[in-house]
């Protein structure tokens, strides 16, 4: 709850500043800037709102309100974004051009912060729903038969999903043949007992080796039990903190969940990454599902676990906010390779808050694991 609390903190900030922007730009009387700040008021209760309703509330209720909360925040913060630049220029221009400083804090200065704004906003609305599909692929010999892997990651199923968006997901999988499908985390974000109809348009994958799946933060948040009823309702086995053999792949998978909490978020991940060493053979290749892309250098990589697979960076979702993410996050998203180790970290096929995505597309990782090619010759 915490968090949400800084977040309307946060929003309310970026509000005000437009606000005082706007009355500079538009030169409202006294009274219409105080109805403007009264309005702006309620709007900030009214996106904290969205999440204190009670989860009991039907989604036919929830999903309208959720969007138009969420969605304000997005438009706000480019607002804001916008705002500040021309405010920026408008006191730099007072130095060297003076003349265009009413320029800057005109109506027509105003006029153009919406057009951009409105322009950003659809485009992330379209960008949020463009997944793209990023490939590799490794040879080892410890690999005895070519395995296609599909990961998926952030989801965030909840009010702001478009059932038709999660079929299109789907179709997309399928289009990859794959013989597994991993949800490596944050695939349940609000609204658990109501994500039924949800889960069975991702049962509808069906890969031939199965579907497996750990737990990122959101589904921490929202209580273990009531996130591994969705991954039983998708027909994703959960390995938590487990390794399992793949049938005749030479493949080992394994599996850990994300703490959930702040704190020293890297160390936890690296004891439970070492926890499950006992359980490695040596002749399998390993690909390990962690959400977070953290402890790979420091636990992953000294266990020789070929491939690890992650998401939860979004990629920032929402430029030039990425750089904010980026200060907590070494690997941002694509693929990595250190030392003959595999790091693929997958900006997510969702999104969460703002139902939109600016120059960070949403993407799947397909990962073909495949026999090491004989020598020239033989």
């Amino acid at each position: 709850m915490r968090f949400y609390v800084i977040f309307t903190i946060i929003f309310m900030f970026m509000l005000l500043v437009v606000l005082l922007q706007v009355h500079r730009q538009a030169r409202q009387s006294r009274r219409a800037y105080v109805l403007t700040l009264l309005g702006g008021l309620f709007v900030s209760l009214f996106l904290a709102s969205t999440r204190l309703m009670p989860e009991s509330w039907p989604m036919s209720l929830a999903r309208p309100a959720w969007w138009l909360g969420y969605g304000t925040f997005g438009t706000v913060a480019y607002l804001f974004l916008y705002q500040v630049i021309l405010f920026i220029a408008e006191q730099a221009s007072r130095l060297v051009l003076p003349f265009m400083a009413p320029r800057l804090r005109s109506p027509q200065a105003l006029l153009a912060v919406v057009v951009l704004t409105v322009l950003t906003v659809g485009w992330g609305v379209y960008e949020g729903g463009a997944v793209r599909v990023l490939r590799h692929e490794v040879r080892s010999a410890k690999v005895l038969r070519p395995v296609r892997v599909v990961a998926l990651s952030d989801l965030h199923l909840g009010a702001l999903t478009i059932d038709a968006r999660l079929e299109r997901l789907v179709r997309l999988v399928g289009e990859q043949k794959p013989d597994l499908v991993l949800l490596v985390g944050d695939i349940v974000n609000d609204h658990p007992e109501s994500l039924e109809p949800q889960a069975a348009i991702l049962r509808g994958m069906r890969p031939s080796l199965g579907m497996f799946g750990v737990f990122g933060n959101h589904e921490r948040y929202e209580g273990d039990a009531r996130s591994a009823q969705v991954f039983r309702w998708a027909g994703a086995e959960l390995l938590r903190g487990r390794v399992v053999d793949l049938p005749g792949t030479g493949v080992q998978l394994l599996g850990v969940d994300d703490p959930g909490r702040a704190g020293d978020v890297s160390g936890v991940l690296a004891s439970e990454v070492r926890s499950l060493s006992g359980n490695l053979d040596p002749a399998r290749l390993h690909v390990l599902m962690n959400h977070r892309p953290h402890a790979w250098r420091e636990a992953v990589q000294p266990l020789g676990i070929e491939v690890m697979l992650s998401g939860h960076t979004h990629r920032g979702q929402l430029s030039p906010f990425y750089l904010v993410v980026k200060m907590f996050n070494t690997f941002m998203g694509g693929w990595y390779e250190e030392n003959g180790m595999l790091l693929g970290v997958s900006a997510g096929a969702g999104f969460w808050g703002p139902p939109m995505r600016v120059l960070a597309p949403p993407d799947i990782l397909v990962l073909d694991l495949l026999p090491e090619a004989p020598a020239k010759g033989s």
